[in-house]
């Protein structure tokens, strides 16, 4: 009898063509390896590479977003810490200025010693704010210097290293030709007052000037504006009446009755009108008809970053401080009292002028004018004892070096003694503070790591003791004087 065949439900294996049947194995034995399929294979390192690439992505945006947010934290605090070293700079330099009596008179007997028992003027203590204030501004340089000077400020209390320094320019603004409504004069006389200084500054009384051929050439609105056009311009702006300016050189007078002032400045692509109050700030001076860059560059501001060759302002009174004008500027108010003189006409007496004041001035950095009526002397070719020109003349400065004496008649000297002065009351202060690498004697590229970080603050500090507040308030001028103008950059 035949043997009965098994059903193929017990054997799955055997001669089955169900693919299920054939991939279901037995597991392997325990420690056995399982070996991979060849589809498998690689895939670890692909998971790697992915995982690293996403790490580095993460880790450089990491670093980037770090080094910006130090970068910034950086430049803030450089920033912060180089605005309130300008501050400090400020602020020492109104102390210093506040105690200018106390100084001058200590100084007195000095002076006076030097130069024949003379009464000595204001001392113009804020011109040697920088170096006086060193220990504060930059202590490390003043500890450098102490061979010279022969001071140790390491044992002083407060100073030390600040992280920063700070460098202080300040001269007095009545040092400067004032453009601006005079506060002395109203009306006709001062329009006058300007309309001369303005004239005399580009070289009106000279015949031909250095500076003819700024008036001469068309302006950036097409407008060829002349030496007169400019001087009525800028009396018109801050005139209250609403007529255009006309100053007559010759017959030394103004008139207000040759059309609306603000005909020229309503036909410019921009239209804009006439202010009719005093200047607020030098800026202000940009739009007025014909100031533009080469005259601002002549007589307004000719090295930005030197303001002591400003030639002009907008916060005296009107008056010349005697001892710390610009040599150009004395001779430009001297000449609008005595325009006929040799003295303005003449341009090689002119020459003498300049060249006198200021190799005066770098002989001896002291006040040369105790009073006004020593200028005059000066002028006219006289004085005694230790003033200016027997100074110089007893160093061989004679005859073809010193100008020649002009005269001055008993009104005139009246006049000058109204608009020359040997004291200021306002003054401008500008401090820059720095962190960083910011030596300006080493070029950019060749500074070491690090960056310069700086702050300059400009401001015009009044210290006029007649001043009051404004109604309805009450006060007094504080001894640190007030702030006329503030501008931070």
């Amino acid at each position: 009898m035949p043997t009965a065949s098994r059903p193929l439900a017990l054997f799955p294996f055997v001669g089955s063509t169900d693919s299920r049947a054939r991939d279901r194995r037995p597991p392997p034995a325990r420690g056995m390896k399982r070996v991979p399929r060849r589809r498998e294979k690689g895939i670890a390192l692909v998971i790697a590479t992915i995982a690293i690439t996403l790490l580095a992505i993460v880790l450089a945006d990491m670093h980037e977003s770090t080094s910006t947010s130090f970068a910034l934290a950086t430049t803030q605090r450089d920033r912060l810490r180089a605005e309130y070293m300008a501050r400090s700079g400020v602020n020492l330099t109104r102390m210093l200025i506040a105690n200018e009596p106390a100084i001058r008179q200590a100084v007195q007997p000095v002076y006076q010693q030097m130069l024949g028992g003379r009464r000595l003027p204001q001392l113009p203590i804020w011109s040697f704010a920088n170096e006086i204030l060193q220990p504060f501004c930059d202590y490390e340089a003043a500890q450098a210097d102490r061979d010279n000077s022969g001071i140790d400020f390491s044992a002083a209390a407060g100073l030390g290293d600040t992280g920063g320094t700070c460098d202080i320019v300040s001269f007095a603004e009545n040092s400067k030709l004032n453009l601006n409504n005079p506060l002395h004069l109203a009306g006709d006389p001062g329009r006058l007052n300007v309309a001369m200084q303005v004239f005399a500054m580009t070289g009106g009384y000279q015949a031909p000037s250095p500076f003819d051929p700024l008036f001469e050439r068309r302006d950036g609105d097409g407008q060829i504006t002349t030496r007169l056009d400019i001087i009525s311009a800028l009396v018109d702006w801050w005139d209250y009446d609403t007529q255009r300016t006309v100053f007559d050189p010759g017959a030394t007078r103004v008139e207000s009755n040759s059309g609306a002032e603000d005909n020229i400045y309503a036909s410019f692509d921009d239209p804009y009108q006439v202010r009719n109050a005093p200047f607020d700030s030098l800026e202000e001076l940009r739009l007025i008809r014909g100031v533009g860059d080469d005259f601002w560059a002549t007589f307004v501001e000719p090295d930005p970053d030197d303001p002591t060759t400003r030639t002009i302002t907008v916060y005296g009174s009107g008056k010349i401080h005697l001892n710390e004008a610009r040599a150009e500027v004395l001779l430009a108010r001297t000449c609008s009292i005595i325009p006929q003189q040799p003295l303005c006409t003449n341009p090689a007496e002119a020459a003498k002028f300049l060249q006198v004041i200021n190799t005066a001035r770098a002989l001896a950095p002291i006040p040369w004018f105790s009073n006004v009526n020593d200028y005059v002397e000066f002028l006219r070719g006289g004085g005694t004892g230790m003033a200016l020109r027997p100074m110089l003349e007893g160093l061989g400065l004679g005859e073809g070096i010193l100008p020649a004496p002009v005269t001055i008649d008993p009104q005139q000297t009246q006049q000058m003694s109204q608009v020359f002065l040997t004291s200021a009351a306002i003054i401008f202060v500008q401090s820059t503070g720095r962190v960083g690498a910011c030596d300006d004697t080493v070029p950019e590229e060749e500074r070491g790591p690090g960056r310069c970080t700086s702050v300059r603050i400009r401001s015009v500090l009044n210290f006029d003791t007649p001043w009051t507040p404004p109604p309805p308030n009450a006060g007094q001028m504080p001894p640190l004087g007030i702030f006329h103008y503030w501008r931070m950059d």
